[in-house]
């Protein structure tokens, strides 16, 4: 035993030495780790706001050529603003915002649904689901059959130039506030104003103010 001992003391210099080599060792060693795990969470990171950069794209894309289309039939066309359009798709693929957005239901009720065909495209490229109904009656129905998150009406739908308010009052008799936005070529003062009154939540003819009411009631936690 005083032999180990002796020997342990002569070759304290030693055993110090290696004790500063193996701490020097681990340092080095946690440092390494650190820099692969944070460039592994990078490559991570890219792989999930990737895909979302990709598809933010499609919806600008798509929103473009709605826009475009929908210039092309308005009585005053205008400049389709494509960096608009980018500021008004872009909050859709924040994280928080894109997780909200996925999977909920839109009624879209229109008497020539063809007319929005490439807006619900656009919706679609944002991961919503969209039901499109032709009449009051159709709507209905289809709000009776299942659960919707929010709904876009036309105004005019055949003879009943107000059907549209129709519409919106029949949901609002039901007990439902299932968020009601008003998609319509004519966008007159009094016309929002009486919307308000009735308790919808927009009425416009303006492509980018819609889908951006669209994102601002689907987007945030919680039902509408």
């Amino acid at each position: 035993m005083e032999a180990l001992l002796k020997f342990i003391q002569d070759q304290k210099l030693y055993i110090d030495a290696a004790h500063a080599i193996s701490s020097a060792l681990n340092i080095i060693g946690w440092c390494f780790g650190a820099v692969v795990l944070l460039t592994y969470w990078r490559r991570i990171k890219s792989i999930s706001v990737g895909p979302l950069n990709f598809q933010m794209q499609e919806a600008v894309e798509a929103a473009a050529t709605a826009a475009r289309d929908w210039q092309a039939k308005a009585s005053t066309p205008q400049t389709v603003n494509v960096p608009d359009i980018r500021a008004t798709i872009s909050p859709a693929f924040a994280p928080d915002v894109a997780d909200n957005l996925i999977g909920k239901s839109i009624l879209w009720v229109d008497d020539n649904p063809a007319n929005n065909g490439l807006v619900v495209r656009t919706l679609k490229k944002l991961r919503l689901n969209v039901e499109q109904a032709t009449s009051t009656e159709e709507a209905l129905a289809e709000m009776e059959r299942r659960r919707f998150d929010l709904v876009i009406s036309d105004m005019g739908r055949g003879r009943d130039m107000r059907a549209g308010y129709g519409l919106l009052k029949a949901i609002r008799d039901r007990g439902s506030q299932v968020p009601f936005l008003i998609f319509s070529s004519s966008d007159r003062p009094e016309y929002r104003k009486e919307a308000a009154v009735l308790g919808a939540q927009l009425s416009t003819n303006d492509m980018l103010e819609l889908i951006a009411h669209v994102i601002k009631y689907l987007g945030k936690n919680g039902a509408p």
